[in-house]
């Protein structure tokens, strides 16, 4: 019995101190709101993760090893490689925020957010099913999915500022943001072309692995265009595969708000790029010089130019592709 009193008020020393040294997180509050009093929730502030130059991390001040020796754990595994560490401090990587939220996972770098997970209560349980019928059968599945929105918790991984840098809030919005040019450079397109362009694409398989869009066959395409459609058949036992699980249908669909999937007709979790989550990802690969050593002597000024051109296009397009298995009552 004493030992396990000494565990318990270990542990709750470890968490006052780790709550010691959080700060403010993007969607706190979500969690707490959306639940019943009867309910489980945890809703926190985000942990913060200090990384020295050495890469060893600490929480609240104290080194994590020391935190994790309190509790019989090993947080050792917590250190960084100080060549990580440098290479975060020479392309100004200042913070890396994972974030849990009633409606989704947000993950954002230097205070603006990657693109990241959506979802709602319909989506997870559709998760859980869409994974039973493919076989892949975790424990309980269908009860922890649910309980994701319950769970507003974060951390945020806290890198050393190079000398002469600005430091950088743990989150940016506003003026500036990739979010406000983001949005500028939508509404611009949209009323430059009046409405947002429209692509359907369904596409109707066969059980040999033939398809056909808009009742041409993949045949008759590859004879109309001379390109060879036919390329895209699909393997009949991957058909036969996926119609004995119970799938008939699957979608990829894109808005203003990001990619939205589709099983069966049930949403799963999208991904968002509404709120400028793209072009901040392509500013953070220039920033890191990841452009450069993927296509060396290419003009990245010309390069990103044109990405920003053609991203308000690709962004603003309502783009659904559809594709229909036998036993969707599609072609049959």
């Amino acid at each position: 019995m004493q030992k396990r009193i000494t565990l318990w008020a270990a542990l709750l020393l470890i968490a006052a101190l780790v709550l010691s040294g959080c700060a403010p997180r993007t969607g706190a509050g979500s969690s707490a709101a959306m639940a019943m009093d009867d309910e489980l929730v945890i809703d926190l502030p985000a942990i913060v993760i200090d990384f020295d130059n050495d890469g060893h991390a600490s929480i609240g001040g104290i080194p994590a090893a020391e935190m994790g020796a309190m509790a019989g754990v090993d947080l050792s595994t917590l250190a960084l490689s100080p060549d990580w560490i440098n290479y975060f401090s020479m392309t100004d990587i200042q913070h890396l925020q994972v974030n849990n939220a009633a409606d989704g996972l947000d993950v954002l770098v230097n205070g603006q957010p990657v693109p990241s997970l959506e979802w709602d209560e319909d989506s997870l349980v559709a998760t859980a099913g869409a994974l039973g019928s493919l076989g892949i059968a975790l424990p309980v599945l269908d009860k922890v999915l649910p309980l994701v929105q319950q769970l507003g918790i974060g951390v945020i991984m806290r890198f050393p500022v190079a000398a002469g840098n600005d430091v950088i809030p743990f989150s940016v919005e506003g003026d500036g943001s990739a979010a406000e040019m983001a949005q500028a450079a939508q509404a611009e397109f949209l009323a430059a072309v009046g409405a947002p362009p429209k692509i359907n694409l369904p596409i109707v398989y066969q059980a040999d692995g033939s398809y056909a869009v808009g009742d041409l066959s993949d045949a008759e395409w590859t004879a109309l265009t001379g390109v060879p459609w036919n390329a895209l058949r699909l393997d009949p036992t991957a058909i036969a595969g996926l119609t004995g699980a119970g799938v008939t249908s699957m979608a990829i669909e894109t808005d203003l708000d990001g990619i939205h999937i589709s099983l069966n007709g049930n949403a799963l979790p999208s991904i968002g790029w509404g709120n400028g989550e793209v072009q901040h990802v392509l500013n953070l690969a220039d920033q890191m010089g990841l452009w450069a050593s993927v296509m060396p002597g290419v003009d990245m000024a010309d390069m990103m130019s044109t990405i920003d051109s053609l991203l308000p296009v690709v962004q603003t397009t309502n783009a659904n592709i559809s594709v229909y298995l036998p036993g969707s009552g599609m072609g049959n």
